[in-house]
């Protein structure tokens, strides 16, 4: 028995949106760190059966594979914008930037129902001053109001203050430069291009590059986010045969050292 191969590596996968096809694309995306991750082989198979006289019986001579596949599901913890974006089923990301600035008798009304909150709206909040219509009267910070989360913009209307539900409010305050990158959820439920995965097999183990010519990515399961430990979310990438460009090479190829 040898030990030469024993196998205790990592995998990166690398996306490339729009380079299905043989396609350029738009450059190979990164998914970042992957706790874990596996290659799954997705066959059917039926079952031939011949009459056996010996046996006086039908004995099964063959099994014939029906369907053949793979995917590769992979559970990331690097959750940046790109990464974003494929969990929300985006269409691409859009750099929004926020100046720093001020605002002045930016109209608000309290809420309804008290010790709920407003958000003002430009976030990053250096400073603020609640009023009430027409600049008066100027209410007071953690008396009528408090800045619950500056980078956020929220303040909560305190019912214990002088604000009643619903009166007409300004606010006043500056804010900080903030840049963003802005996603709309739903636009693209199935993302297509080509992959490259690239495994690491450790001291002993053997290099496994995988090229797919032709793959969707998308999100499998829950996205759960957690305060107390690092956030994961978990992405399969579906490989579809590829006909037109590479048809002897229908799942891509394989490079092992």
């Amino acid at each position: 028995m040898s030990t030469d191969d024993i196998t205790i590596g990592g995998a990166r996968l690398f996306f490339n949106d729009g380079g299905q096809d043989g396609n350029a694309g738009n450059g190979f995306l990164d998914l970042g760190n992957l706790p874990d991750f596996s290659i799954q082989r997705l066959i059917s198979e039926i079952e031939h059966h011949s009459y056996n006289a010996a046996a006086a019986a039908r004995l099964k001579d063959l099994n014939i594979v029906t369907d053949l596949g793979f995917k590769i599901p992979v559970t990331i913890d690097e959750l940046f914008p790109e990464n974003w974006n494929i969990l929300l089923f985006g269409d691409g990301t859009t750099t929004t930037t926020q100046s720093a600035s001020s605002a002045t008798a930016e109209d608000h009304n309290a809420p309804v129902l008290l010790d709920r909150s407003i958000f003002t709206t430009y976030t990053n909040i250096l400073s603020l001053i609640v009023k009430g219509s027409a600049g008066t009267p100027t209410y007071v910070l953690d008396t009528d109001y408090e800045l619950i989360n500056a980078k956020t913009g929220e303040i909560k209307i305190l019912s214990s203050g002088t604000i009643t539900a619903g009166l007409a409010l300004e606010l006043d305050y500056s804010y900080a430069a903030r840049v963003r990158e802005r996603i709309v959820p739903g636009n693209d439920t199935s993302i297509k291009g080509s992959a490259r995965l690239e495994f690491e097999g450790g001291i002993n183990g053997n290099d496994l590059t995988w090229i797919v010519q032709n793959c969707e990515l998308k999100p499998e399961g829950d996205n759960g986010l957690s305060s107390t430990e690092p956030s994961t979310a978990q992405l399969v990438l579906n490989m579809l045969v590829d006909k037109s460009v590479t048809p002897a090479e229908p799942f891509g190829y394989a490079l092992i050292q």
